[in-house]
């Protein structure tokens, strides 16, 4: 599970942490590695201050890969997105 970030997300924004991929091969892939992606695979670290929110901490989901605002914390990236940028929960 990604560490507990210093930010708070505001209404139905969500905090974020690219996950590594592993490729068939055994290989893992940074996440800074270019390649040709319509989706993301993440990590929820903080949801925003929404009411009903569809996503809680450290649930797996798949995002737009147009979607967010990436930042950098303590040297870590992670990017905010609207909950309407969350196309999928990894169960």
């Amino acid at each position: 599970m990604a560490k507990k970030a210093k930010l708070k997300p505001l209404g139905n924004r969500v905090l974020v942490k690219r996950l590594e991929e592993e490729e068939s091969g055994g290989i893992v892939l940074p996440a800074d590695v270019e390649r040709d992606e319509k989706y993301i695979k993440a990590e929820v670290v903080e949801v925003g201050t929404a009411e009903k929110m569809e996503v809680a901490k450290g649930d797996r989901v798949i995002l737009s890969s147009f979607g967010g605002t990436e930042i950098e914390l303590d040297g870590e990236e992670y990017l905010v997105v609207k909950t309407t940028d969350i196309l999928a929960k990894l169960e």
